[in-house]
């Protein structure tokens, strides 16, 4: 999953749990690597702010990615991924990334 990651993806839109749709424009960048470390590998949001994280696979259909500032981890939930499409679930809905 590490390789099919690498690269960036537009972050298009986000189903919100109460069925609203809320559109985003921001770029995530990620790394790829050899392996996936304990620390994780790196990745880059671009929006209003630039943040800096850190994501690694725990397993076939989960992502942990972690704020590097805060260092707070959020579980993402993969529901469905291609070479060109992400869609996963965090607390507040599901996300969907478009590879560039």
């Amino acid at each position: 999953m590490v390789n099919r990651l690498e690269g960036r993806w537009k972050y298009t839109k986000m189903l919100m749990n109460n069925g609203e749709y809320v559109d985003h424009s921001e770029v995530y960048e990620f790394t790829g690597g050899d392996k996936d470390e304990k620390s994780g590998l790196p990745f880059i949001i671009y929006g209003q702010d630039t943040t800096d994280w850190t994501y690694r696979i725990s397993s076939k259909s989960v992502i942990k990615v972690t704020n590097v500032a805060t260092n707070k981890e959020i579980d993402w939930l993969v529901e469905d991924m291609d070479n060109n499409s992400l869609i996963f679930r965090v607390a507040e809905g599901v996300v969907f990334l478009d590879k560039e």
